[in-house]
């Protein structure tokens, strides 16, 4: 997934305007030694998945070693580099965080939504409709010539690979937006699905061949999406102020549990504040802030089919 959309309302003077994403200015890179902490909500160590989960990450085969990670990417409304980040939930607070490099893609606008392929490929769709692919080894981009049909200052998008039939050989990356659909990343089309035309938000799947959206920002809701259909089934709803005044967000999903990054509005109400790590266990239901502060501002989560499945 990871996949990894987010919305960003800012509000300039009478000008309202929706976009993905963007960062505070001046942030700091996220630091590969700090910020370990207990979970609950000023923690930085909630929700770590036992290491040795990891082994488990490409049982199939076929899968390059830097495609068994999260990867998120940052950006920034102070006209400063948009910047790849790796993550991985097997390590405590922010030394989970490891800056990749910048994103030196040729395009005006900022990431909007990506998701990872098993060869460590991340496909990152721009605000302005652009998809670009991205060496997750090395942030280097490489421009495509797909440009999503009709994509404008409002354009967003939720996008994922998922593993279908629970084949990480057979990866399908799909696109929400007005519904499910099915995007060939060798002829660079898409083909309609289905689904209510109102599913919107961001989308992530995973090596069971699974397919979830999740928007704070609209219904609060995670639901599992049919890949075969686009009908949605609601998974979890989350409690009234689990996520308040969300500016941005991504999520991903690593061993089944889903890593949610959301991020709030400044006190001038124009820019993102740093994002915040919550946990969500769809076994136990239990939703547990992981880090209250990684120190960037997340616009677009994504992993591969090659992280560990869900161990439940």
């Amino acid at each position: 997934m990871r996949s990894v959309c987010l919305h960003l309302a800012v509000a300039l003077s009478s000008l309202s305007f929706a976009a993905c994403g963007g960062s505070t200015a001046g942030l700091a890179p996220v630091s590969v030694d700090g910020g370990a902490g207990g979970s609950g909500a000023g923690g930085g160590g909630g929700g770590v998945v036992d290491p040795g989960v990891a082994d488990d990450a490409g049982v199939s085969g076929n899968c390059s070693e830097s495609a068994k990670l999260i990867y998120l990417v940052t950006s920034s409304t102070s006209g400063g580099a948009n910047e790849l980040y790796s993550f991985n939930p097997t390590k405590p607070g922010r030394s989970a965080y490891t800056r990749v490099g910048a994103l030196n893609c040729p395009s005006t606008s900022s990431p909007q939504t990506m998701g990872v392929d098993r060869t460590g490929t991340a496909w990152v769709f721009y605000s302005d409709g652009r998809l670009f692919k991205v060496d997750v080894a090395s942030a280097r981009c490489t421009a495509t010539t797909f440009t999503y049909p009709g994509a404008g200052f409002d354009f967003t998008m939720g996008s994922g690979f998922t593993a279908l039939g629970g084949d990480v050989t057979k990866e399908t990356l799909f696109l929400v937006r007005n519904g499910l659909q099915r995007f060939d990343t060798t002829t660079l089309t898409k083909t309609f699905v289905g689904g209510s035309t109102a599913t919107s938000g961001e989308l992530t799947g995973g090596p069971d061949g699974k397919l979830f959206v999740f928007d704070p920002a609209g219904s609060g809701r995670l639901l599992e999406v049919n890949a075969t259909s686009g009908a949605t089934t609601p998974l979890h709803t989350f409690s009234a102020g689990t996520f308040s005044n969300v500016s941005a967000f991504a999520f991903a999903r690593y061993a089944g549990s889903f890593y949610l990054f959301t991020a709030g509005t400044d006190a001038t109400g124009l820019f993102p504040t740093n994002t915040r790590t919550t946990v969500f266990d769809p076994q136990t239901r239990a939703t547990t802030i992981r880090d209250a502060d990684i120190g960037v501002t997340v616009v677009g989560a994504g992993q591969s089919v090659c992280v560990p499945p869900p161990i439940f």
